[in-house]
């Protein structure tokens, strides 16, 4: 039992850690208007932080063009309890536009920042 909650950890830690550095690295990325699609609840990520009601967060799939090419992430909300979630889900309809950064070297590494869609989305965004 103690193994498997020291690995655990660990593991927690460098993702965190890695996760960190990519955010670091995505804010002097260039910005791209990307397309959200169909939203779905998903089950919290083990590093976002929300209380024992927020069980859950909405994730959005995007794409967006560079030179006649398609490319896409994901974007999530904070924490959130089911209600709160299908709320969200209704009132951000298929197709509206966001702001992500894409690496210029692999434009499939992206994130979309919180401070790029500040007031654009009923929610805060959850950098990934």
């Amino acid at each position: 039992m103690r193994d498997s909650i020291l690995v655990g950890w660990i593991f927690r830690y460098f993702r965190r850690r890695s996760r960190q550095r990519d955010l670091q690295s995505a804010s002097g990325w260039p910005t791209a208007t990307a397309k959200l699609l169909e939203g779905k609840m998903v089950p919290c990520d083990e590093l976002v932080q929300g209380t024992a009601a927020q069980t859950c967060q909405v994730e959005y799939p995007y794409y967006f063009a560079l030179k006649e090419e398609f490319f896409g992430g994901y974007l999530r909300s904070v924490p959130c309890s089911d209600s709160e979630g299908s709320r969200w889900m209704r009132e951000v309809g298929e197709g509206k536009a966001v702001v992500v950064r894409f690496d210029p070297a692999n434009p499939d590494r992206t994130h979309a920042l919180e401070r790029d869609n500040a007031g654009v989305l009923p929610f805060r965004v959850w950098e990934m």
